[in-house]
């Protein structure tokens, strides 16, 4: 019996401990459980309080986008595309090539343009020479036959008084005759001389008639002057036209080597080496990734927070651990809505108010070429006076 009652004595003392170490366990599990309960709802607390104080004091904006001009490369020429010499992504400079388009044909166009330009500088050459010896003949010809003219002239005046005094002699003889005072024989002698005044009078007419003749077709001949001067002008007019002409073709084959406007780098690529290409086809897209800036639409409600100037923290998703600082730009003056392609207006009377967006610009250095267009940035801007 005794012994019985020890090992009783025994058990309960084992059976105390065990439930003192199950009490103090459970305990433990209950501080434990209320420490992470109260730490979760603290820490939840906090980032709530976190997150509407930000809510309250910043402008946040998740839809953002990093932008750039994008210079979409085109031909004003068509044709094979013989050369292309770059792929996306590739860094540019300032007037390397980008592509080249056969230019055979119009080289040949070329070929036949300067060779009409050099048969008219054949042709006025040889006008100028041919103007210049029908000049120089027909003045000699003018001088002779106005010396001639002159001459005639004299000769005419001279047989006509001569022909008038020998008349004059002849009526005074003939007037004379019936008298002894002068013969038949000298009578007849002075009508003879009338005659050959008469006759000489007549032969210096001529003469002056086909000098004049003379004279006026020298004259006609500098005509051809006239026109050679003429032609001239023609064919100075007609090489100002192949000229143009000219021009226009070189300037068109100076459009079948495109090369780059600015440092840059290639966007996109949207011909392939060989492909046909038609006047205004886009061809390829390049930018400057120096000119950068962050595009986001804001809500109406926060507008009135935002003014030019404004200094606005940069996230990037690429880069989570690293910010970005930039500066307010340009706020726009109309909603996106105003710009839609389908807009809304509400024949109906029954209406939803939406909150509409207006667009701004928040200009961004460059750093390291880290930034690039299309990345999604998420934008901060603190309120003032929050």
């Amino acid at each position: 019996m005794p012994d019985d009652s020890r090992l009783n004595s025994q058990v309960s003392e084992d059976t105390l401990t065990s439930n003192n170490t199950s009490n103090k366990k459970r305990s433990v599990r209950h501080f434990l459980r209320n420490t992470s309960i109260i730490s979760l709802v603290l820490v939840i607390l906090y980032f709530t309080g976190y997150w509407a104080f930000n809510q309250w004091s910043k402008i946040t904006e998740t839809d953002a986008r990093i932008t750039t001009d994008q210079i979409s490369v085109s031909s004003r020429s068509d044709g094979w595309v013989t050369k292309l010499p770059v792929i996306e992504g590739q860094k540019i400079k300032a007037g390397e090539l980008l592509l080249s388009i056969d230019s055979r044909d119009a080289t040949l166009k070329l070929d036949e343009l300067n060779a009409r330009l050099s048969a008219i500088d054949s042709q006025r050459a040889l006008l100028i020479t041919k103007t210049k010896m029908v000049d120089a003949q027909t003045q000699s010809r003018m001088e002779a036959a106005t010396s001639r003219v002159k001459a005639a002239y004299a000769a005419v005046k001279a047989s006509k008084e001569q022909s008038v005094l020998t008349r004059n002699n002849y009526k005074r003889f003939e007037s004379l005759s019936g008298t002894n005072v002068i013969s038949q024989q000298r009578l007849d002698q002075i009508r003879a001389e009338l005659s050959r005044s008469d006759e000489r009078h007549q032969i210096a007419m001529a003469n002056l008639l086909a000098a004049k003749a003379d004279a006026n077709e020298a004259k006609a001949d500098r005509q051809q002057i006239l026109i050679n001067k003429n032609l001239i002008n023609n064919l100075k007019y007609e090489k100002q036209q192949i000229v143009s002409l000219r021009n226009r073709q070189i300037l068109n084959i100076q459009d079948k080597t495109i090369r780059s406007s600015l440092n840059g780098v290639v966007s996109r690529i949207f011909i392939d080496k060989g492909e046909f290409v038609h006047p205004g086809q886009r061809l390829i897209l390049i930018h400057n990734p120096n000119n950068i800036w962050v595009e986001a639409n804001i809500k109406e409600t926060e507008l009135r927070h935002i003014k030019l100037g404004m200094t606005a923290k940069l996230k990037i998703d690429a880069y989570p651990n690293k910010s970005f600082v930039g500066k307010v730009e340009r706020i726009g003056q109309a909603a996106t809505g105003e710009f839609a392609l389908l807009p809304n207006p509400n024949p109906s009377g029954n209406f939803t108010k939406v909150t509409q967006r207006l667009p701004i610009r928040i200009s961004v250095e460059q750093e390291d070429d880290m930034l690039r267009p299309g990345m999604l940035v998420v934008i901060e801007i603190d309120i003032p006076g929050r």
